[in-house]
């Protein structure tokens, strides 16, 4: 079962023109190295179509575990960042 926060690709940012794009531009991506790990691009392999971190533009493909990790890595540092520690003694 789908938890209550899932969202479809439109929901989530990835509406008829990335969609579009990424089905006009996977065809080139085929060969090319990942940039973030390097390896080849292979037909059948999940590829997303990277985006930069301020979501503006697109920088191209990548395989999808690769940008998912860097975008996980990214979030989590922020967070940590945000991240206000508590203590039990008032100062």
């Amino acid at each position: 079962m789908a938890s209550s926060n899932s969202k479809n690709t439109t929901q989530a940012g990835y509406g008829y023109t990335h969609q579009s794009l990424r089905r006009a531009l996977l065809p080139s991506a085929y060969g090319k190295p990942c940039p973030h790990c390097q390896q080849p691009m292979l037909p059948g392999q999940p590829l997303d179509l990277d985006h930069t971190a301020d979501r503006t533009s697109y920088r191209g493909f990548a395989h999808a575990s690769c940008n998912r990790s860097e975008g996980a890595r990214r979030g989590n540092a922020q967070r940590s960042a945000r991240r206000t520690w508590r203590t039990s003694r008032q100062w």
